[in-house]
């Protein structure tokens, strides 16, 4: 019997526009009404997460959880404080962000607490951001005033798989060293703490709560939700992931997030599991 649904934001739970659909609002309630608990798990910071999540009912997430920053910060829903978190060292991040500059990249750099600065970002990704996260530009162009704020991770932010996957192929050892390499969005390369992912997310939660990881479903559509896949119970691919999602998952969802993938997931997954228990 299922007792966690962790999932991705963009793409799978909510569609490209970042919109939640009503199909996963009731999969929701209802999962609630099961006592089975629904975690997103998500790149973004927890400011951003909980704002999209505003079409959720209060009680769909009382006494839930959420996964940001691809694991590295996990946070019981209604606090502030996380109950865990991970942060680089400032020289990580400067080695980053200078070899970055040299790159046709934008920057988004994350700090712990939620906040957010973005740096030589096209108008397209502005308009991508905007709405989903509140975010200051980075003025002077380095980040020598960063140096003492925890970040949670960097990323470089360029549209097209292709770009960043050959990007990806190109980091110099010496660049990335303290680091763990991931995609997500098809926008964006991230930069997170060695041994950070959403798989180490979601176990920690698992693992805090007393659940094996066998009574968990992980949702996802791209490479950053790979190890969640991988860890689970049940790893499912909303129909519109990557290959290497579709791959790795245990189900296969005919739904595409404009579709109501947890729906599904609920509908073929979840209640039957409360049957056969």
């Amino acid at each position: 019997m299922y007792r966690i649904v962790a999932s991705d934001m963009d793409g799978t739970f909510l569609t490209e526009e970042h919109v939640l659909p009503q199909e996963n609002i009731d999969a929701v309630l209802r999962l609630r009404e099961l006592g089975v608990l629904f975690v997103p798990s998500s790149g973004r910071q927890l400011p951003s997460i909980m704002k999209t999540l505003e079409a959720l009912p209060d009680e769909a997430l009382a006494g839930s959880y959420v996964i940001s920053y691809n694991g590295g910060t996990i946070h019981q829903v209604g606090s502030r404080e996380p109950l865990y978190s991970n942060a680089l060292p400032f020289e990580v991040v400067q080695r980053i962000f200078d070899w970055g500059l040299t790159q046709d990249v934008g920057y988004h750099i994350y700090a712990v607490d939620g906040r957010m600065w973005g740096h030589r970002l096209e108008q397209d990704e502005v308009d991508y951001i905007n709405g989903a996260m509140d975010w200051e530009p980075l003025e002077q162009g380095d980040i020598e005033s960063l140096r003492d704020v925890p970040i949670a991770k960097i990323l470089y932010a360029h549209q097209g798989l292709p770009f960043l996957e050959d990007l990806r192929s190109r980091l110099p050892e010496e660049v990335y060293a303290g680091t763990d390499t991931t995609i997500s969005s098809r926008r964006y390369l991230e930069f997170n703490p060695t041994g950070v992912n959403k798989g180490t997310g979601i176990a920690w939660l698992a693992e805090h709560l007393g659940i094996g990881l066998d009574e968990v479903i992980g949702c996802g559509d791209a490479l950053n939700d790979l190890e969640m896949i991988q860890v689970v119970g049940c790893g499912v691919a909303a129909a519109n992931a990557t290959d290497d999602i579709l791959a790795a998952a245990d189900y296969r969802a005919r739904a595409a997030c404009e579709d109501g993938v947890i729906a599904e997931v609920l509908r073929e997954l979840v209640e039957p599991s409360r049957t056969e228990a």
